[in-house]
């Protein structure tokens, strides 16, 4: 786990133990004499849960993109296309390698070559309307 995050995590854990921590009339003698509406109360609160919610997300976007197991550079020779899982620890996986495509079954202790595949070109829609050749007038 990357340094970043192992201090990030530890902060998150003891924040809540460094304010049980501090005195009790530390918080009564920051409080303002005039008691706030209850409005203003629960629109705090879903502000911070929002701000939390939203710090969550971006840290997953994060980490889904630096840590996918689908990444792949340009220059590697093996290249996982897709991966579908089935039933229980069943999946078919569709990988690259040098420019031939082969369909694998994987199962909890086993891989199994299903096929050999041609790599298909990628074709855009209005390509696929062309070749089918029917003119509807």
């Amino acid at each position: 786990m990357l340094p970043f995050l192992k201090s990030f995590f530890f902060f998150i854990l003891l924040l809540p133990v460094g304010q049980c921590a501090a005195p009790l009339d530390t918080f009564a003698a920051a409080a303002p004499a005039a008691a706030t509406s209850d409005t203003a109360n629960y629109f705090r609160v879903i502000w911070g849960l929002l701000v939390v919610l939203g710090i969550i997300l971006v840290l997953y976007g994060l980490l889904k993109k630096r840590f996918s197991l689908l990444t792949t550079g340009e220059n590697q020779e093996i290249k996982i296309i897709e991966i579908k899982p089935l039933l229980g620890k069943k999946m078919l996986c569709l990988i690259s390698v040098k420019g031939q495509e082969h369909l694998l079954g994987i199962s909890g202790d086993t891989i199994t070559h299903i096929a050999a595949l041609t790599p298909q070109p990628p074709s855009s829609f209005a390509e696929v309307l062309q070749t089918t050749g029917q003119d509807r007038s």
